[in-house]
């Protein structure tokens, strides 16, 4: 069971939250926080919470488009897909 920390915008080391383009059913990112996630969507990271607890999509501003973003365990080649999150959009 994956479950928040009672700080707010963190999560358990061995969650991460995982943003997907719906429409074309890909990966776009992988992110250790609400706010690092939040940052790259042009969104709050309140929102961000929000969307991945009610599994409903939001519009990104910055990519002008939907994205559903779910919190996921951390499995081991999520740490690489973190990395390249930070950097970039994964392509």
């Amino acid at each position: 069971m994956i479950q928040l920390k009672n700080e707010l915008n963190t999560l358990h080391d061995n969650t991460c939250i995982k943003v997907y383009d719906p429409e074309h059913q890909k990966l776009i990112g992988v992110y250790k926080s609400f706010s690092k996630a939040a940052q790259k969507l042009g969104l709050t990271a309140t929102t961000i919470q929000k969307k991945c607890t009610t599994k409903k999509r939001v519009l990104s501003p910055l990519l002008n488009k939907e994205v559903a973003c779910r919190l996921s365990a951390c499995k081991p080649e999520d740490t690489e897909l973190i990395e390249k999150s930070l950097k970039y959009f994964l392509k």
